[in-house]
């Protein structure tokens, strides 16, 4: 079954206070760096908060911002086996390694063809510790979950939780 943004959405909408941003957020699938770079009309800056690789998956916790201000909480799990070409493998983990790079502006750096499929959009609590990064009280925040598909496998998946709110 295919997951229907719109849908989802459209309920999440009726039981939290989503703004029009949000919800296009929420169910984007391109990118998301630049629809904030949009909104909030600055270059989106990453703040890593932990990386580590484990058994060939990169695992990875930042902090999208703009200026001082904290937009989303992000994590990524990146099966590098999934990129088959070993230089384009080695050229992206040095650039996840030793940048604060946005995972969206890698891929065109890297000028990868590939799309994003949607598979969970929630609003939901979120630990203490994230709402400290974010700079918030809100205990639930909307957040979404997608996989970033290559060449027919699942290049990434991300999770976002996003706190734009306060800031529109």
């Amino acid at each position: 079954m295919v997951l229907k943004p719109y849908r989802i959405i459209n309920e999440l909408s009726k039981r939290y206070p989503l703004r029009n941003e949000e919800k296009m957020l929420l169910g984007t699938d391109g990118s998301v760096t630049n629809l904030l770079e949009i909104l909030f009309n600055g270059e989106i800056t990453v703040k890593t908060i932990s990386q580590k690789i484990v058994n060939g998956v990169n695992y990875r916790s930042v902090i999208l911002k703009i200026g001082d201000t904290p937009l989303v909480y992000a994590t990524s799990k990146i099966p590098l086996k999934n990129i088959g070409d070993e230089t384009l493998r080695d050229s992206i983990k040095r650039d996840l390694l030793s940048a604060d790079i946005p995972i969206g502006k890698i891929l065109k750096m890297h000028n990868l063809e590939t799309r994003r499929e949607i598979v969970d959009i929630s609003y939901k609590e979120v630990e203490e510790s994230i709402r400290r990064y974010l700079n918030t009280e809100r205990r639930i925040l909307p957040q979404r979950t997608y996989n970033i598909i290559y060449r027919g496998k699942v290049l990434m998946e991300i999770t976002e939780i996003f706190n734009i709110g306060d800031y529109l």
